[in-house]
């Protein structure tokens, strides 16, 4: 599994940005907690919304509540909706009301 978490993670990092979602998503899927920063940096600072709101997904099925800070700014600050709705969401997640 370790392989296939730097795999993704290295892929987080592709100029595609359906690339990096589909990353996110597979990061999310294997649920090691090892790839919680790498999807806090995609969910503050990647310019495409789908990327950041499947990180905010992914970061809810790590279950790792280093997470809450992130994942607070962007429900309340980002630029998308889609993307704030689903932070919200993995805030639920995290905190056991969802």
């Amino acid at each position: 599994m370790v392989e296939a978490v730097s795999g993704h993670l290295r892929k987080l990092k592709s100029s595609l940005a359906g690339v990096r979602s589909h990353a996110a998503w597979q990061l999310g899927r294997l649920s090691d907690t090892s790839a919680a920063q790498a999807l806090i940096q995609a969910l503050q600072t990647d310019e495409n919304e789908d990327v950041r709101w499947t990180a905010a997904w992914a970061l809810a099925e790590l279950g790792d509540a280093t997470a809450i800070p992130a994942l607070e700014a962007a429900s309340e600050t980002d630029e998308s909706d889609e993307v704030r709705s689903r932070a919200w969401e993995a805030l639920r997640v995290l905190r056991g009301d969802g």
